[in-house]
């Protein structure tokens, strides 16, 4: 392991001067290859950018040695070489793997002040050779929500295997009991979910055309309902708000405090109908899909921005990306499309599913997006930057392209659920087996299979927050709580008595 390795000072040293100066000859020719002709300054030009990117690639390719030192001691816990290209999360991993990860404990890196967040690469959060981050060790307990189509949410509460213990760990099984509050609901439930925050718990349930309960997390007592009713709802990121679709089948938001409707969104065409609602990363922008098109509304005025035309069937999905630039929409025509959020361009067509598609979303970190179909197929992309040579001498935007990257095949010819991890390097899916498999994003090589658990379907696997975990939802009326490093089952959760259709873990 590159962590393990240890790596003479003054090789670093030199490569690095060696880079630099490199870097200084090409800044030299710069300044005397210049001609009046405009095609042989931009041939000159083309050179030297291919001579900057190689030596980029070069310095990408060698290692960082970072020096992680305790928060609270001071001490140095350990030295791991990375590199630049390597996540945060990698990082963790590389600190942890000697003295073991403990699921009973967070960990969070600081630089500069700044908390690290695990999908960043070390050279966009700013280190360098020789630079020293702060490890803080957070002590952890973890909750699990479950929602079941017997008409119960449960919170369950759960205990590492570090916090119980010896004879507790040899007289009992991996199976838990509801230590919290069954939520009883109208009808039968299709959701439930934390707020970011995780001061509030959602419910959804078909009862009366649709209703959307808001619960405390920690008394589990009853605060509002979401007024219109409520098909779907999702927090926003900051948990202010939610954003969905009422009994009637209209776009809301409403407050996350009392449930009162925010904004009602409708754009006013007759026989339309409204397919899902949701929040951008910020916050700022609504994403409504009527029909075979989709709506940008503000979502602190209600007022409608953009509508984008250009899908032949109806609009099942869309994602936006964490940065708010790009939007990915999934049709039932079989395509997905990109779009610029700002300019409301199409992008691109995204082709290659023989059926109706169901998922999409973008990885944490705008790299790629995922696509799912009801042809059982999962499909990666690789999203690039593409930049012109006038658009570089302008100063202006650049051109966003999608290229194919691999294909995951769903057994059973079904995609229950697919998503990213928080740090963007895996893909977890639920397909028409008992099974949940988790995948290299990079190349989609298979990397655990979370097996021998569940007797039916997979209805939904999620990761937790931080990456850890991973919490399955299944046909059989049980849930599942598992290891997300060594693919173990850590917790098994029985109780319901019909299936379970979602399941969301976190720590508090």
């Amino acid at each position: 392991m590159a962590a393990a390795m240890a790596k003479p000072e003054c090789t670093h040293q030199f490569h690095k001067d060696q880079d630099q100066e490199l870097r200084s000859a090409i800044d030299h020719l710069k300044r005397f290859s210049f001609s009046d002709q405009e095609d042989e300054r931009q041939a000159w030009e083309d050179v030297f950018e291919c001579f900057g990117a190689q030596v980029e690639d070069v310095e990408m390719m060698r290692e960082l040695q970072i020096h992680i030192r305790n928060a609270v001691s001071g001490e140095e816990v350990k030295r791991v070489w990375l590199r630049p290209s390597d996540t945060v999360a990698r990082l963790c991993e590389a600190t942890l793997c000697e003295a073991g990860q403990v699921l009973a404990e967070s960990h969070r890196f600081i630089f500069q002040c700044q908390e690290l967040q695990h999908h960043v690469t070390l050279r966009h959060a700013g280190l360098c050779h020789g630079d020293t981050v702060d490890l803080i060790r957070v002590p952890l307990e973890w909750q699990c929500v479950t929602a079941s189509h017997d008409g119960t949410a449960r919170i369950w509460h759960l205990e590492s295997e570090q916090q119980r213990s010896a004879v507790e760990r040899v007289n009992s099984s991996a199976s838990r009991e509801c230590t919290g509050l069954d939520l009883k609901s109208h009808g039968v439930l299709r959701h439930a979910v934390f707020s970011p925050c995780k001061t509030r718990l959602l419910t959804m349930s078909t009862g009366q055309g649709g209703v959307g309960q808001l619960w405390c997390a920690n008394s589990f007592e009853h605060l509002c309902s979401l007024q219109g009713g409520a098909l779907s709802a999702t927090f926003s990121s900051n948990g202010d708000s939610l954003v969905g679709l009422d009994a009637d089948g209209n776009a809301r938001t409403w407050s996350a405090e009392t449930g009162r409707t925010l904004h009602k969104m409708s754009s006013g065409i007759e026989d339309a109908e409204m397919h899902f609602a949701q929040f951008s990363h910020c916050g700022r922008l609504v994403v409504v899909g009527e029909d075979c098109c989709v709506q940008l509304w503000d979502s602190s005025t209600g007022e409608l921005l953009n509508t984008l035309h250009g899908h032949e069937d109806v609009v099942k999905t869309a994602a936006v990306s964490s940065d708010g630039e790009l939007l990915l929409t999934a049709s039932a025509d079989g395509t997905a499309r990109l779009w610029s959020c700002k300019t409301g361009e199409c992008l691109q067509v995204l082709e290659g599913h023989a059926k109706p598609l169901a998922l999409c979303s973008f990885s944490p970190g705008r790299l790629q997006a995922l696509t799912a179909s009801q042809d059982g197929l999962v499909k990666i992309w690789q999203l690039t930057d593409q930049q012109s040579a006038q658009l570089n001498t302008s100063g202006a935007g650049c051109h966003i392209t999608a290229e194919s990257m691999f294909t995951l095949k769903a057994d059973g010819g079904v995609v229950n659920s697919a998503c990213f991890s928080p740090d963007g390097a895996c893909l977890l899916v639920s397909d028409a087996s008992e099974t949940v498999k988790l995948f290299g994003a990079r190349s989609g090589e298979l990397q655990s299979t979370f097996g021998g658990t569940h007797e039916d379907w997979v209805r939904a696997a999620s990761f937790s927050d931080d990456g850890r975990l991973v919490a399955t939802a299944s046909y059989d009326g049980t849930a599942a709580i598992w290891d997300a490093t060594t693919g173990t089952c850590v917790h098994a959760l029985k109780g319901h008595d019909e299936a379970v259709v979602s399941a969301d873990v976190i720590s508090s």
